[in-house]
C-alpha cells in the first residue's frame, strides 16, 4: 500500500481544503500518537461544550439555576434528552469530554469484569481526524453480567439510566445513559455473541491516556468496517469522513489481510476498495 504524490482519487476532508493542504494536515497527524490524538479530541470537545455555556449564559441571564442546568441539557443532548432527566452540577462540571466519562466507566468494567471497548467518533478521531464528539459510543459484553447488576451500578455512580424493562420491551441493544452532574451521555451497545463480535473483542487495543488510565478501544480496522457498515445504512457524510481520516493517518499501519477477509465477508469490499481510493491508498 503506497500513497502517491498527486493521487487521482483523492478526496479531502472539506470541500473548501485544497488537496496539498489535506495532505500536509494528515502528515502532521501522522506524527502524533493515538494518545495524543485523543487528547486533542478532548481538548476540542472541552472548548466547544466551554463556548455552548457562554453563549447560553449571555443569551439566558435571568433563568434559575435548575431551568439554566435543564437549558443545558437540552443543548448538549438535543434529542436524546431524556424527558425525566434532571440534570445537577454546575458549568465547571459541564465541561466534559468523553474520555473522562470513559475512565469513570471503566472503573465499573474492571470492577465487575465486564468487557469493554471504545469505538464510534471517539475510536475514529482517536485513530483519524480530531473533532468534537456529542457522546461516546462502547461495545460491552454482558455474557457473565445481568443487565440488572449493570443498571444499579450505574445508578449508584451517578448515571441515568432507561430501567432494564424498557429495554428488554423494546428489544433494544443499547442502553443510552446520561451522567447526572457531568451531563455527559454515553451509549452501552451489548454485544452479539457472533464470531465477528469475539474478533473484536480479541483485538482490542489499550491506550494509556495521562491522569485517566488505560482505556480499551476497538482497533482502527474494525472502526473502519463499522462505520462502513452504519455509512451504508444512514447515507452518513460523517461516517465516511471518519473513515478517510483513518486511512490516510493509519496508512502503513493497518492490517490489509483482516481488512480484505472481514470486508469481503461483510460484503463491504467495493466500499472499502472507493475509501482507499479516495484516502489516495492502494489495497
Amino acid at each position: 500500500m503506497n500513497a502517491t504524490p498527486t493521487p487521482p482519487n483523492y478526496r479531502t476532508q472539506a470541500a473548501d481544503t485544497a488537496i496539498e493542504v489535506d495532505i500536509f494536515e494528515f502528515a502532521l497527524l501522522r506524527k502524533k500518537s493515538n494518545r495524543d490524538r485523543a487528547l486533542l479530541t478532548a481538548t476540542l470537545t472541552r472548548g466547544a461544550r466551554q463556548l455552548c455555556l457562554c453563549g447560553l449564559k449571555h443569551t439566558h441571564r435571568n433563568l434559575s439555576q435548575n431551568a439554566f442546568a435543564q437549558l443545558v441539557a437540552r443543548a448538549f443532548l438535543g434529542d436524546d434528552n431524556p424527558p425525566t432527566f434532571l440534570p445537577g452540577g454546575d458549568t465547571m462540571t459541564w465541561i466534559q469530554d468523553s474520555l473522562e466519562l470513559t475512565a469513570q466507566l471503566h472503573e465499573l468494567f474492571e470492577t465487575h469484569q465486564i468487557p469493554y471497548y471504545i469505538t464510534g467518533g471517539v475510536a475514529s478521531t482517536t485513530y483519524g481526524e480530531p473533532r468534537t464528539t456529542r457522546d461516546l459510543d462502547v461495545v460491552i459484553s454482558l455474557q457473565t453480567v445481568p443487565l440488572n447488576l449493570l443498571v444499579s451500578e450505574l445508578e449508584k455512580i451517578g448515571f441515568y439510566v432507561l430501567r432494564v424493562e424498557d429495554v428488554r420491551a423494546r428489544r433494544m441493544r443499547t442502553l443510552g445513559i446520561t451522567h447526572t452532574t457531568t451531563i455527559a451521555r454515553a451509549d452501552l451497545i451489548m454485544a452479539d455473541d457472533t464470531e465477528f463480535d469475539r474478533v473484536k473483542f480479541s483485538r482490542h487495543q489499550a491506550i494509556d491516556i495521562p491522569n485517566r488510565d488505560i482505556l480499551y478501544f476497538a482497533s482502527p480496522e474494525d472502526v473502519i468496517l463499522n462505520k462502513l457498515r452504519w455509512g451504508q445504512a444512514s447515507q452518513s457524510e460523517k461516517q465516511w469522513r471518519d473513515v478517510l481520516g483513518i486511512l490516510k493517518v493509519q496508512t502503513t499501519q493497518l492490517d490489509l489481510d483482516y481488512l480484505n477477509h472481514w470486508a469481503n465477508r461483510l460484503k463491504l469490499t467495493p466500499i472499502l476498495l472507493q475509501a482507499f481510493n479516495e484516502a489516495g491508498l492502494t489495497l
